[in-house]
């Protein structure tokens, strides 16, 4: 959900249009700064698989530390934190909360599965990366067309500019159907 998790910062901006954009970003997308970051440091695993490449739908993850259930009620607080530090804003921190805990909700629906906490706790989420990939790219890209509509309601974009949002997190999604 890559490009999902980016379209919410669009809605996070038009709750919030004084925060800043790398706040939004670094909120909608600290479960996954923190499972690059385990992925390095050997905690959790992330092989790509797959005879034809990697891909998908043929990565073998575990993302005990930060995707579970546990710990992304952490990684939620953490983020509203880092926010009120940074700005002293309640309402930024309440948006960074919010894209945080998105995040992990948009995975439910359309990422690799999730945990509890820990590959034998009880199983979350559909799974789709694995188990039906073109249903997962088409809900994020319905998530991105709706957070692009959103974003741009009541405001003056361009025809063009309103084009190229509703191209990127409408369609671009699909791109990960043939690679």
């Amino acid at each position: 959900m890559i490009l999902g998790h980016a379209a919410t910062t669009l809605v996070g901006r038009r709750v919030a249009p004084e925060m800043p954009w790398w706040l939004l970003f670094a909120s909608a997308f600290l479960i996954d700064i923190a499972m690059f970051t385990f992925v390095a440091l050997g905690v959790e695993t992330m092989e790509p698989t797959g005879a034809d490449g990697p891909s998908l739908a043929t990565n073998v993850i575990e993302m005990t530390f930060s995707h579970d259930l546990v710990p992304q009620i952490g990684w939620t607080l953490l983020a509203g934190a880092i926010a009120f530090a940074v700005t002293r804003h309640r309402l930024f921190a309440g948006v960074a909360m919010a894209l945080s805990l998105g995040h992990w909700l948009g995975d439910l629906v359309s990422g690799y599965g999730h945990h509890v906490f820990g590959p034998d706790s009880h199983p979350l989420g559909t799974d789709w990366y694995h188990l039906n990939l073109p249903a997962a790219l088409t809900f994020e890209a319905a998530l991105g067309v709706l957070c692009v509509f959103i974003f741009t309601r009541g405001r003056s974009f361009s025809t063009p500019a309103q084009t190229g949002l509703y191209a990127l997190f409408g369609v671009v999604p699909f791109v990960f159907l043939i690679v």
